[in-house]
């Protein structure tokens, strides 16, 4: 059996290196690191584990008995025939929790076809296939065919387990060797370009496991950054933020800087170095000089120095197996914005929990999402039955990056969008046939000059309708026939702030006042020390109170003045409005006052900003230099 997840699956009992060399104050914030985590229920019990094991071992057996079967039925009756059964993703790094699926690869021989004999086809009811053997098996609840996916798989659920199993046969090898080696650069020979990707995420994992040295604390630095990413909004690399081999192969490289720190140490330094890193730096764990004899014809290996168009990707994560991938190449100009902020916002609160001024759960804590900005965008996505939505919603989904581009594109630069990770259900719809989406539209920082920020309008308009059109255009990309039916929607809405529906934001309608919420905004103050923050949390409410009296006195004196004003100039009578008009008037004008004194506020902080701003960006670039000269 070839489930190869023996480096210990919750990483607990897996110490690859002595605790020798770190200070008392490392350990103890590293077991209260890890004694929060458990608490947040990101580790999975030892009989849930157990459990886990034992499925993969039955769909193993399975798989064993299935490959035989199918070689005798195509002319090859040797009873050794055999594949083998790889897990990767966050199964193998030993860092999944409680239900997490499980991504898993099967190698089979060469006359082990994918099309046909994995998936089979539909005209002869996928006899003999194993999309067929598994859908007839009684530990099977549910299973779905994805043959024209990127990386093509069978969804499945089984014995309590979600599991993803994706299919390779090996072109050089009429029988799968038990000690196959999947980081060997000769099993590609002869592979298609899903095969390719098939074997990548296996081959990423255990390079990772193989470049880090100190799994223990690897593995505990990791589950704390992936709960940060998670709750904090930013993963989904759907829409251009991280995934779990993006974080994984960042935590992998703090590793490598730091072979002996702690897991609060590697919290905090991956925070640090993140924060000061130029992103036009690629973010490598090897070199990516490959053998001329480990190199294959057809295959495309990211690099830089030889594919120009690479050089101007955003964000540059570059996978440790051959051939070499940018595994963030979705980030946007906008998501790679938020990052930084959350980057900069990370490093502020884990230095202030390393001196015990914050506590580790600050550093997770949930993204206030609909407290951050002044406008949004709705998303609402719908069809007419729950087979066609799940499929809408996926498409829609996978497009979502061409909205944010579009926002870039069409305000020329001057707005960006910040895609909300998590969907939300209207209560009074069936939440089988609809979602919403929403995104968070800010104004990009780099485009602020001079003593204020240029007043325009923005037209988006033609971003929604190009997105609109795009996502109309769903067809099959393997046969070209039309896969959008009636009912298919997506309608967009403008929305401000105090727009947003109730069922969207928490409990009561308001966030919890959380002193670290705005930590590396632009235009922002650094958090004050922890016994600051309820006299600063009065004061600001009593300069609010001030400021909205201020308005009212300013709004009802230019009132006065208008309509003496108007009694001098004519005799005519003067038509009244409706007392709802009237207060609606008064509050716009009060929006429009707040918005210019906010305006006035943030032209300050700019000129405080571009003032130190050379200092700053000669720091980064000193820091990143250090960095990159110490990895070689």
């Amino acid at each position: 059996m070839m489930v190869d997840n023996n480096e210990g699956v919750s990483g607990e009992n897996n110490n690859n290196s002595s605790s020798g060399g770190l200070g008392a104050l490392d350990i103890k914030r590293t077991k209260e690191l890890d004694s929060l985590l458990k608490l947040e229920d990101v580790y999975e019990s030892q009989s849930e584990c157990t459990r886990r094991e034992e499925v993969l071992g039955e769909l193993n057996e399975m798989l064993q008995d299935w490959i035989r079967t199918r070689s005798l039925s195509k002319g090859h009756p040797d009873e050794s025939i055999r594949c083998n059964l790889y897990t990767f993703g966050s199964y193998r790094l030993g860092v999944h929790g409680p239900a997490a699926d499980i991504d898993s690869l099967v190698i089979g021989p060469k006359h082990i076809d994918r099309a046909e004999d994995f998936f089979g086809f539909e005209e002869d009811d996928f006899e003999g296939s194993f999309y067929d053997y598994m859908r007839k098996h009684e530990g099977t609840e549910k299973i779905v065919a994805v043959p024209d996916a990127v990386v093509p798989e069978l969804k499945t659920e089984f014995r309590g387990f979600e599991i993803d199993v994706a299919y390779c046969s090996l072109p050089g090898y009429s029988n799968v060797p038990l000690d196959l080696d999947v980081l060997s650069a000769k099993i590609l020979h002869g592979l298609d370009d899903a095969g390719v990707k098939s074997l990548a995420g296996c081959r990423v994992a255990d390079s990772l496991l193989k470049l880090v040295t100190n799994h223990s604390e690897y593995r505990i630095a990791l589950r704390a950054l992936r709960l940060w990413a998670a709750r904090r909004g930013v993963y989904s690399n759907v829409v251009g933020f991280f995934g779990g081999v993006n974080l994984a192969i960042l935590v992998a490289r703090v590793c490598q800087l730091y072979p002996n720190a702690s897991a609060s140490m590697l919290v905090y330094s991956f925070f640090q170095i993140w924060d000061n890193w130029v992103w036009t730096t690629p973010v490598m764990l090897t070199s990516l000089d490959i053998a001329p004899k480990d190199q294959i014809p057809g295959l495309r290996h990211w690099d830089e120095r030889v594919n120009k168009p690479e050089r101007y990707q955003l964000m540059k994560i570059i996978t440790p197996a051959y051939p070499a991938q940018n595994s963030t190449f979705n980030v946007s100009s906008s998501t790679l914005e938020v990052l930084k902020r959350e980057f900069k916002r990370g490093k502020i609160v884990a230095g202030k929990v390393l001196i015990g001024e914050a506590k580790w759960t600050d550093v997770w804590s949930d993204v206030q999402f609909f407290a951050k900005y002044k406008t949004y965008l709705q998303l609402i996505v719908t069809a007419d039955n729950e087979e066609d939505f799940k499929k809408w919603e996926g498409w829609v989904g996978s497009r979502l990056k061409n909205l944010v581009q579009g926002v870039e594109t069409f305000s020329e630069g001057a707005m960006m969008a910040h895609p909300g990770v998590k969907k939300f259900y209207d209560p009074e719809k069936d939440k089988e046939v609809h979602c919403n989406v929403f995104f968070g539209l800010f104004p990009n920082p780099s485009t602020t000059s001079g003593d204020a920020r240029e007043k325009k309008k923005i037209n988006l308009n033609p971003a929604i309708e190009n997105f609109q059109m795009t996502v109309g255009n769903y067809i099959d990309r393997a046969t070209g026939s039309v896969n959008w039916k009636p009912g298919m929607g997506v309608q967009i809405k403008l929305l401000r702030k105090k727009d947003i529906p109730s069922w969207a934001l928490p409990e009561g309608g308001k966030y919890e006042e959380s002193a670290f919420e705005l930590v590396g905004v632009p235009g922002t103050q650094p958090a004050p020390p922890a016994e600051n923050v309820n006299n600063n949390n009065n004061n600001n409410k009593r300069a609010r109170e001030e400021e909205k009296e201020e308005i009212k006195e300013e709004v009802k004196e230019g009132k006065t003045e208008e309509n003496g004003d108007k009694k001098e100039a004519s005799s005519l009578p003067v038509p009244r409005l409706a007392p709802s008009v009237v207060q609606k008037e008064v509050e716009e004008e009060k929006d429009l006052l707040l918005d210019s004194i906010n305006d006035n506020k943030e032209s300050e902080r700019t000129r405080e900003e571009q003032q130190h701003g050379k200092v700053v960006k000669k720091m980064k670039v000193s820091f990143a230099s250090v960095v990159r000269q110490g990895s070689k």
